[in-house]
């Protein structure tokens, strides 16, 4: 079920809830069944392919800085650029 943002006119308030379909919960806090589903803004939190895997956004790690003398490289034959 998914998690949506709501309004209760009558108190004012702001609630989420987990809903199925086009279910209305009831607020929260005063009760009342007359609460309206706002359009919320999407997590721009994730670590993979969104949905399956939300979450923080992840640093690459550094790329390690290829020995002397070769060449990361394939154009030379992989013997560094200087012994060709």
């Amino acid at each position: 079920m998914p998690m949506y943002d709501f309004y209760c006119p009558a108190c004012r308030t702001e609630f989420e809830d987990l809903v199925f379909g086009e279910e209305t919960p009831v607020c929260p806090h005063c009760g009342s069944s007359d609460t309206e589903r706002q359009v919320s803004a999407p997590s721009p939190l994730k670590t993979g392919a969104f949905p399956f895997k939300p979450g923080p956004v992840r640093p690459m790690p550094p790329r390690s800085a290829a020995p002397s003398g070769s060449c990361p490289g394939t154009a030379c034959g992989g013997k560094g650029c200087s012994g060709q």
